[in-house]
């Protein structure tokens, strides 16, 4: 499963979120990662009887030669629940605050976005 809450990407884009006009237009609302520790996993792994198990996070690298690879590699996931929330014009301006600081943050191209997936096996 897909394990990005640490990732850079999504760090840019929960601070935005918390920033205003897209506080108010979200009236507060922040998307909050349901995926668990890999801790986490392991203790409900264990309370539900696993007897093995193996829980391990792999890194599949993305490279991007522009912004807008990494932008576009994020808005298919991320970015949507926010759009849902909001009208045409704060899509607009998230949008293009949310390249800006890309840009900002990756200094230098091209760049590698680590796309963290959580690998998890048990058996009981």
């Amino acid at each position: 499963m897909p394990s990005q809450t640490e990732n850079l990407l999504n760090k840019i884009l929960y601070e935005l979120v918390q920033e205003e006009p897209f506080a108010s237009a979200l009236e507060g609302w922040k998307r909050t990662s349901p995926v668990l520790s890999m801790d986490e996993y392991a203790t409900i792994l264990f309370y539900h009887q696993a007897k093995e198990m193996t829980i391990y996070q792999k890194v599949y690298p993305i490279i991007a030669d522009s912004y807008d690879k990494l932008y576009d590699f994020i808005s298919g996931s991320s970015l949507v629940p926010y759009f849902e929330r909001l009208n045409e014009s704060h899509k607009a301006l998230l949008e293009k605050e949310f390249k800006a600081r890309i840009a900002k943050h990756y200094l230098t191209l091209p760049a590698i976005y680590a796309f963290k997936r959580m690998i998890i096996w048990a058996r009981v």
